[in-house]
């Protein structure tokens, strides 16, 4: 979940040689929306649960990042089908 600490499901470890990815940092507003996002519609698809709450314990960590930077970051809205 971070550089130094990386996450159980850490997708930078796994990512297959040459596999595109993005990287979102807490330091972006956006990010924790982003990844909440992500959680909310691979939990939909039935993804492994402790993928999902790792996910949004991340999100969270990244909030806490951005206001301790003195940032606030975007409010997170469930989706609605």
């Amino acid at each position: 979940m971070t550089k130094n600490n990386p996450g159980l499901y850490d997708c930078y470890q796994s990512a297959a040689p040459d596999e595109p990815l993005f990287v979102l940092l807490g330091r972006d507003l956006y990010a924790a929306h982003l990844v909440r996002v992500w959680a909310d519609l691979r939990e939909e698809d039935g993804e492994d649960p402790k993928k999902v709450a790792e996910a949004r314990l991340c999100a969270d960590k990244m909030d806490e990042w951005a206001r301790k930077l003195g940032k606030t970051p975007i409010e997170h809205r469930a989706r609605r089908l």
